[in-house]
């Protein structure tokens, strides 16, 4: 007599390839669930400790705008401290200071207290006494400092204590840090019971916005600034936010149908078993018990060597691939209770799934079972339309509402993402109709181009399509990530490059750090006078000028530029006019003031005894431009009678050159004459800036590559083991008269189909969702990384020809009586 453990065991064993392919799919599934979920914990934990480096481990800023002349007192931070919930407090003063009888410019200066708070907002390390000074690296590179070196700021000596580093792909900051008991002495209005400007306030978890309510019931005047509540934070948290939803939805669709795939082919065997065992004579019961056991122990050894697959990639295989793509190291911390809970959740619902199947075969009887296991046709319904119909109204609605409260706000950000995300569904729900319609349809013409085996294969796919669809699910869900995940990073990418550029018009730009006056545009001469120099030109910082239309005043800024320089680099249009009374303004402030070329506008400035703009000249519009040239929207030129009037001082010189580190070498002369002169190239800035971009999203990168591995690997082991399986079918066609290359054809020609269907429908959706949630950025320009979308599908389609050649060729060259016997 044979147990109920015996008989499951033994047709374990008859059906062996059903088996490990069963396993194998679950381990892919239970990897891919759980590579998303670490990823998604690491990257919420890399944004974190990014807020955290940029602002340090404070909740609250709260003091009052310089404008409103009034700083914080004792009493003040007292009453501060007082509210529950409130766990450290640092004072914080700020002051505009002059260094080393440095007359042009002065500096940045914050006076800091030594507790933990403040050194983690501004980065330092040592505790400063009543004569230590911090500097930024470009004030010690300015003034040609070193740690121990002593520092005149506003005509007191200090001992320089530590360097600030620059961060890669920035430029160093221009900011001081001295003793808070010195620097709050320096501010207007300072009195005996000041403490600071601002105070930096660390509170209990999640008592941020609450303290903040409280601080401003205090006192209405007050500026209260949470940091949660900062733009940069907000946004970043709703990109990942938006980024880690559509991977989890679609990473979820790409393991809930292959394996769906995997126990449509497992029931399908399992029902052969059920009709046999029933049509014997077992009970419901018995036949529940074998089916259960070995359901069971499938799903123990898929969710259990899915964990320890999961694991591998996470620990050893992830940061070796980060490696080898020479990207940086990226945080791959493993919570492994995060990751036994999931594995134990996977388990739970799985056996859920199977019990229920397996409950309502069993109560079949052996004819039920063998007509539903070959019902596999594709039928809309009215049921269909009616769901159809709904979403789309709701998405409809969903998408209004989000332009109704604002596309930019979390509200709005939601509705978009819940909108795009059931379009996607009713793309997906529509598609295999759509399919099976177009491939009706073209059935004559393949037949009359391709041959009687493209059409005997399109023909035989159409019953198909919903037992294939999870496979083609798979794909359109990997290709959906693919695109929206590329597509993403190339855009992000591409706004670094486009910032680095809006900031360096030529290859080497020169920073006059002190506003010196003594530089001017005659060195320019000298510096094109360099072989390795292309051309050069000055700008000017924005300086303040009135113009008189009508009978009022309208205050504005003009920047001073090279007109003849800009015109012969093709900057800007043929000018024609005098320079010395020239004014150039754009279309923009053109039209809204009502002025034309050859117009004369009387220009002033502002006098301090008299308390109002007076006249001081007037100026001819010589040109009208299209944008801003330096953030003006007035323009003349260096030999305008302004500069002279107004002191205007070189900010920045722009040198074009193919050779940047030669050209840079060649320019030293300058930094003789003007030791505070700074250097920067453009490729250096974009090379850091692509280093720290690499840095944000080289965990993404190595995560991305599993994805799509372990992606293919389940698609071809569930394709393989369908075509496998329909090896009794293959049998018969060779019978009645089909070839063994013929049979190649057939089901490279099937294979292909599915491959190609998800592929194109996979990259349109992705397509859609991209711009759909670029609407959260109020319809921001995407960038799609086409390339990486094209390479990825040519090596999808060509896996997929490679591997299924071999096994048609396997098939095809099978003997015709040992297949007959098989089946």
């Amino acid at each position: 007599m044979f147990t109920m453990r015996t008989i499951a065991l033994k047709l374990f064993r008859v059906a062996w390839a059903n088996v490990l392919t069963s396993i194998s799919i679950i381990t892919i599934s239970i990897c891919l669930v759980m590579t998303m979920s670490v990823y998604i914990w690491n990257a919420n934990s890399q944004m974190k400790a990014d807020i955290q480096a940029l602002y340090g481990d404070m909740d609250l800023m709260v003091g009052y705008n310089p404008d409103q002349q009034k700083l914080l007192t004792t009493q003040q931070i007292e009453d501060f401290s007082a509210l529950p919930g409130v766990t450290q407090i640092s004072n914080v003063s700020i002051a505009q200071t002059t260094v080393e009888q440095e007359k042009n410019t002065t500096f940045y200066t914050v006076g800091v207290e030594n507790d933990d708070l403040v050194k983690s907002r501004y980065h330092f390390a040592v505790n400063l006494g009543p004569n230590d000074a911090v500097l930024s690296e470009n004030v010690a590179r300015i003034f040609k400092k070193s740690v121990g070196d002593s520092i005149e700021i506003q005509s007191k000596n200090f001992v320089v204590q530590e360097i600030l580093p620059t961060m890669k792909g920035t430029d160093s900051p221009n900011i001081i840090l001295l003793p808070n008991t010195i620097v709050k002495t320096w501010m207007d209005n300072s009195q005996p019971q000041t403490v600071g400007m601002f105070a930096l306030i660390k509170t209990k978890d999640d008592l941020a916005k609450a303290i903040g309510t409280e601080l401003k019931q205090l006192d209405t005047t007050l500026r209260v600034d949470i940091m949660s509540d900062d733009d940069l934070f907000k946004q970043n948290l709703q990109s990942l936010m938006v980024f880690m939803i559509v991977l989890s939805v679609f990473i979820l669709l790409i393991s809930s149908v292959l394996l769906l795939s995997t126990f449509q082919l497992l029931f399908y065997k399992i029902k052969e078993q059920l009709m046999i065992l029933r049509a014997l004579g077992a009970s419901v019961k018995q036949v529940g018990r074998i089916v259960k056991l070995q359901l069971s122990l499938i799903i123990s050894f898929g969710v259990l060597l899915g964990t320890t697959m999961s694991l591998l990639v996470v620990k050893i295989w992830l940061p070796q691939l980060i490696h080898l793509l020479h990207l940086p190291e990226a945080r791959t911390e493993l919570p492994i209770v995060f990751v036994l809970l999931i594995a134990v959740v996977s388990f739970f619902i799985l056996q859920i799934m199977t019990q229920w199947q397996v409950a309502k075969s069993s109560r079949l009887l052996p004819l039920q079972i063998a007509t539903d296991n070959e019902d596999l046709g594709l039928q809309w319904t009215k049921l269909k339309t009616i769901m159809v119909s709904v979403l789309a109204v709701i998405a409809s609605l969903l998408l209004l509402q989000a332009n109704f409260t604002g596309t930019g706000s979390n509200q709005g950000a939601l509705f978009i993402l819940m909108g795009t995300l059931l379009v996607c569904g009713i793309i997906l729900l529509v598609i295999p109709y759509l399919f099976t319609a177009v491939l009706q349809m073209a059935l004559k013409p393949i037949r009359k181009v391709l041959g009687k085996e493209a059409f005997l294969a399109c023909q035989q796919l159409m019953p198909q399509v919903r037992k294939n669809m999870p496979i083609v699910l798979s794909i359109i869900g990997l290709m959906v990530i693919l695109t929206f995940g590329s597509s993403l990073m190339k855009t992000l990418q591409h706004n670094d490059l486009a910032f680095t550029e809006s900031q360096y018009e030529t290859a080497v730009k020169i920073h006059n750090e002190l506003n010196d006056p003594s530089l001017t545009p005659a060195v320019i001469k000298e510096m094109e006078a360099l072989p390795s120099v292309q051309y050069a030109y000055a700008q000017s910082n924005n300086a303040y000028i009135a113009l008189k239309l009508g009978q009022e005043w309208l205050p504005e800024n003009y920047t001073t530029i090279d007109i003849k320089k800009y015109v012969q680099i093709e900057k800007l249009p043929k000018i024609e006019g005098n320079l010395q009374d020239g004014l150039l303004v754009t279309k923009s402030f053109a039209q809204r003031h009502k002025l034309m070329l050859g117009d004369h506008v009387t220009v002033g400035t502002y006098n301090f005894e008299a308390q109002q703009d007076m006249p001081t000249g007037e100026l001819q519009i010589i040109g009208i431009v299209d944008a801003p040239i330096h953030h003006a929207e007035l323009i003349v030129d260096w030999a305008s009678f302004l500069t002279s009037q107004d002191q205007t001082i070189i900010e920045d010189i722009m040198v074009e050159t193919a050779h940047p580190q030669q050209t840079i070498d060649d320019l030293a002369f300058l930094e003789e004459r003007w030791p505070a002169l700074k250097f920067t190239d453009k490729a250096t800035m974009i090379e850091q800036s692509n280093e720290m971009f690499m840095q944000r999203w080289s965990l993404f990168v190595g995560v991305f590559i599993i994805l799509i591995v372990a992606t293919c690997l389940g698609v071809f082991q569930t394709l393989l083991h369908t075509i496998y399986t329909k090896r009794g079918d293959y049998a018969i066609q060779r019978l009645i008269g089909l070839s063994p290359n013929g049979l190649m054809k057939l089901i490279l020609t099937q294979v292909l189909s599915f491959v190609l269907y998800g592929l194109t429908i996979g990259t349109f959706i992705g397509l859609v969702l991209t711009r759909m949630l670029a609407f959260i950025d109020d319809g921001s320009s995407m960038s799609y990384d086409l390339l990486t979308i094209g390479i990825t599908s040519i090596t999808l389609l060509g896996s997929t020809l490679i591997v299924f050649a071999l096994q048609g060729y396997w098939i095809s060259r099978q003997k015709l009586a040992n297949e007959i016997v098989d089946i």
